[in-house]
């Protein structure tokens, strides 16, 4: 069996250091959130529009994370508001959450070509009491959500250093969070625990909640699983119950593929399936509601016939 190791390069403990808020007044034992005004200025010349969403002078921050290059992200204080800018481009919405909105972000590749340009981010609904994962597409430029759940949990995501050529994976931190002077663009951040990983494939993310330091991507096997994720791009189902797990294997069993195929049209529905096995391994398994399915690391197949998802 073929099995592939993704090691985190750093533990939570060392997540929690002293850093300096780009807003000025040094925050000990805080992870770093860049909060400034560098472009707010620039950026309300070119989109005056913006004063009626909340973003002025005084409300407007820049928060774009380090490295991000010519993309910015910018935040208002006023109703928590995240936008994003690439170079040469207007601006889009990121996140429309209530305070204290985007809490963390970090750059993504979602085609595989090398290119750094999708944006991956946790956010915080105080409103609502949702919190979740979402992703910027920079392709289509439009913000989806990955995972959300509703209750009092606050994500941070940290990008694992994988081996060269294997899949990017992102730590998913559990964190509290302080809005210094109740300013929701200017976070600091405390690392209390794992809550998962977020793994790119075939232009989908998917968040495995998993407690575990590292992923083990392994062949498809249907004995010794202990458990079955199934992601969409706006939710996350787990099922541990022998019943449903047998009901999703008998599934994937039973498809019948004739021929490899061209990627499906991103309009239809992808399912991700992470199977998780006793020993801590990952298998993963695709189906698109198009008429289309492929396991991890392997191309598309036309399905024969109609295959009708257990639930």
């Amino acid at each position: 069996m073929k099995i592939i190791k993704i090691t985190a390069a750093m533990l939570v403990a060392a997540l929690i250091i002293s850093v300096l808020c780009g807003c000025g007044e040094k925050r000990s034992d805080y992870m770093n959130n860049n909060c400034g005004k560098d472009g707010v200025k620039e950026l309300l010349q070119e989109s005056p529009e913006l004063k009626d969403q909340g973003f002025t002078e005084k409300t407007c921050y820049n928060i774009t994370p380090d490295d991000f290059g010519g993309i910015k992200l910018y935040k208002s204080s006023e109703n928590a508001h995240t936008i994003i800018k690439h170079p040469n481009y207007t601006y889009m919405d990121l996140d429309r959450s209530d305070k204290p909105g985007v809490i963390s972000a970090v750059l993504c590749d979602l085609d595989g070509q090398g290119r750094y340009e999708d944006v991956l981010f946790t956010y915080a609904n105080g409103t609502t009491k949702e919190y979740g994962i979402g992703v910027y597409n920079a392709i289509f430029g439009y913000s989806s959500s990955v995972f959300k759940s509703y209750g009092e949990m606050y994500l941070y995501l940290v990008k694992q250093q994988a081996e060269e050529g294997m899949p990017d994976v992102f730590s998913v931190l559990t964190v509290t969070v302080t809005e210094f002077k109740n300013n929701p663009a200017d976070l600091g951040c405390i690392a209390t625990g794992t809550a998962g990983v977020v793994t790119i494939a075939d232009k989908t993310p998917v968040f495995s909640p998993d407690n575990q330091s590292s992923v083990l991507i392994s062949e498809l096997k249907y004995d010794g699983i202990s458990r079955i994720i199934m992601s969409t791009v706006d939710k996350t189902e787990n099922y541990t119950q022998k019943e449903d797990i047998d009901k999703i294997t008998a599934f994937l069993q039973n498809i019948e593929v004739e021929e490899t195929a061209e990627a499906p049209s991103a309009e239809s529905v992808n399912y991700i399936f992470a199977i998780v096995y006793e020993d801590g391994s990952v298998s993963y398994a695709y189906y698109n509601d198009g008429g289309f399915y492929k396991l991890h690391g392997e191309g598309w197949k036309k399905i024969k016939g109609e295959c009708q998802l257990p639930f």
